[in-house]
């Protein structure tokens, strides 16, 4: 009992209902009305500071005062006088608030700030929070590997922005089996794909070849290092994109426009697409691997190559003037193409 009578005196601090206010409140509420010298000795509030304490609660309408000699004091009931207090509250704090981040917006403005290579949270809901605003800044594309947990929490903004801006293909892989309300959420999204990887743990989300979050026990690292996003990007494609059980493709149709920084996430999309007889244009820009020149291919897609142990996969493209080219991803070695940026059309 004196555990839990604790526990409800911190949450009224919390509130605002602080010291020999919340003392007093629970002996009324407790004892019904009383006179202030009588209270005082209950609650174990020095006499001399209970007067103020009552004035206190009755201006936050959470008791009232019973006309008479002595005058007696007594709670109103919680059920309406502490919800009305505590949206009042809550309200005043968020007036607060406002005004207060106004002026910081300010001071953060005026001073000279870029975001480190790495850095570490240890508040989830604070790493989670973060993530939500990088989808609602990317661009281009991007991956994840999550469990449902994280998943659920990025899910709704995740599908917002990728139902408005279908040109941007995505990739999620599951290392927990999605339940039907996932999939419910995602089905209808066309540049969503959805795969699923038994032995999967690593929880990690990219956006744009430009930022990543990996999700550990407690703890999120946030990093814009090129080398950890290449990285990261490698152990992607092939532990958790190559594979792995497909739940949910991409969906092609005439007219789409795809972007990409990653070579291998518009594969599956060309791929459908040609099995679907579409006609695939791509717009390649990156360089030449023999010579490291600059490079800047336009051409149609022609298929998908896949060497005998799979560990290399290809867009296989032909110019208009009949030459056929092997567009690779980033560190492509033996193709003709490092590509670095593709825009994918599909026409009738």
């Amino acid at each position: 009992m004196e555990e839990s009578m604790d526990l409800i005196l911190r949450t009224l601090e919390a509130l605002g209902i602080k010291g020999y206010e919340g003392k007093a409140y629970l002996t009324l509420l407790r004892i019904g009305e009383e006179t202030a010298p009588k209270l005082a000795s209950k609650a174990g509030i020095p006499l001399p500071r209970v007067y103020d304490v009552l004035e206190n609660l009755c201006r936050k309408g959470l008791i009232e005062i019973k006309a008479g000699r002595p005058r007696k004091y007594r709670a109103l009931p919680p059920s309406t006088a502490l919800t009305r207090y505590i949206r009042s509250y809550i309200e005043q704090i968020m007036s607060l608030n406002n005004r207060l981040v106004e002026e910081l917006e300010k001071l953060y403005k005026t001073s000279e700030t870029h975001e480190p290579y790495l850095w570490v949270s240890h508040s989830m809901d604070a790493s989670v929070e973060r993530t939500i605003e990088w989808i609602k800044q990317m661009t281009i594309d991007g991956y994840a590997s999550l469990n449902l947990n994280i998943l659920s929490q990025i899910l709704t903004t995740l599908t917002n922005k990728l139902s408005k801006e279908t040109s941007i293909p995505f990739s999620i892989t599951l290392i927990e089996y999605p339940n039907e309300e996932i999939i419910k959420k995602i089905e209808g999204i066309r540049n969503i794909r959805l795969l699923y990887q038994s032995t999967g743990f690593i929880k990690a989300f990219e956006q744009d070849f430009k930022r990543a979050v990996i999700f550990g026990k407690g703890y999120a690292l946030f990093t814009t290092e090129p080398e950890l996003l290449v990285l990261l990007n490698d152990t992607y494609y092939f532990g958790y994109w190559r594979n792995v059980e497909v739940i949910k493709d991409f969906e092609v149709r005439s007219g789409d426009k795809y972007f990409a920084k990653h070579q291998w996430l518009v594969m599956p999309i060309i791929d459908r697409a040609l099995k679907e007889n579409y006609t695939v244009f791509v717009n390649v820009v990156g360089k030449w691997v023999k010579t490291g020149k600059p490079a800047e291919v336009e051409a149609f897609a022609k298929g998908i190559y896949r060497s005998p142990d799979d560990r290399t996969r290809t867009i296989i493209v032909e110019t208009g003037d009949g030459e056929e080219l092997s567009i690779g991803g980033l560190g492509a070695s033996v193709e003709d193409v490092e590509a670095h940026y593709i825009i994918v059309e599909i026409v009738g």
